[in-house]
C-alpha cells in the first residue's frame, strides 16, 4: 500500500501498522465476553458436583457409622474367640477408612455433618442393639451379609475417587487404588466367615429334614 493509498483510507502509516494489533484485541475482548458470560453456568455446574461429591460421602460415613458400632460390638460379644479377633480387626480398620472420608470432606471445604447423617446416626444405634448372635442365628448371618454389602459399597467409592481431580490422589500416606485393595480383603474375610455360616444356620441332620417332609 503506497501513502496516497494510505491517506485515502483515513490512516497514516503508523496507524496501518497498529491495525493488526486492534484486530487482535477486538478478538481477545469477545472471547473475555464469552467467557465472562458463561462463566455463572460453568460455575453452577461446578457448584453441583461439589455439592453431590459431598452428599456422596456423607452417605458413605453414615453407612460407616453403623457397621462400626456393629463389629465394635461384635468383637466384644465374641472376645476370646476367632470371631472376636476378626470383628476388633474390621473395628480398627472401619475408623482408619471412616477418618479418611473425613479427611477428603475437609479438602472440600465440608464437614461430615449433616441432618441425614445425624438420623442415620440414631437409626445404626437401635440397628447395633439387634445385630450379631451365636454361630447358627440368622441374625449373625444376616449381620455378615449386611457388612459384606456395605463394604462393596465403600469398595465402589474408593474406585470413584481414583478417578476424580478434584481430590487428591494420597490421603495420609495412602492411595485410593491401596484403600480399594483394602476394602477387598475386607469383604473376602466377612464373606469366608458369612459361608461358613450358612452349613450352621440353615443345614439339618437328615431324621429331621424326613420328618419334615412325611
Amino acid at each position: 500500500m503506497d501513502h496516497d493509498s494510505v491517506r485515502m483510507s483515513g490512516l497514516r502509516p503508523r496507524d496501518a501498522s497498529l491495525a493488526p494489533l486492534a484486530v487482535l484485541g477486538a478478538v481477545a475482548a469477545t472471547a473475555g465476553l464469552t467467557a465472562y458470560l458463561r462463566w455463572p453456568a460453568q460455575r453452577s455446574a461446578s457448584t453441583r458436583q461439589r455439592r453431590a461429591l459431598i452428599a456422596y460421602l456423607r452417605d458413605h460415613l453414615s453407612g460407616a457409622d453403623t457397621a462400626i458400632r456393629v463389629v465394635h460390638r461384635l468383637g466384644s460379644t465374641n472376645r476370646g474367640t476367632e470371631d472376636g479377633t476378626l470383628f476388633r480387626r474390621l473395628s480398627k480398620e472401619f475408623e482408619e477408612d471412616h477418618s479418611v472420608v473425613r479427611t477428603v470432606l475437609t479438602h472440600l471445604g465440608a464437614s461430615g455433618r449433616s441432618i441425614k447423617r445425624a438420623a442415620g446416626f440414631a437409626s445404626g444405634a437401635v440397628l447395633s442393639v439387634s445385630a450379631g448372635g451365636e454361630p447358627g442365628d440368622l441374625a449373625l448371618l444376616r449381620t455378615l451379609e449386611a457388612l459384606a454389602i456395605g463394604v462393596q459399597g465403600k469398595r465402589c467409592m474408593w474406585r470413584a475417587l481414583q478417578n476424580l481431580r478434584t481430590v487428591p490422589r494420597s490421603i495420609d500416606g495412602m492411595n485410593f487404588a491401596e484403600l480399594e485393595a483394602k476394602a477387598l480383603r475386607q469383604w473376602e474375610a466377612i464373606e469366608d466367615r458369612r459361608r461358613a455360616l450358612v452349613s450352621q444356620t440353615f443345614s439339618a441332620d437328615q431324621r429331621s429334614v424326613r420328618n419334615v417332609t412325611e
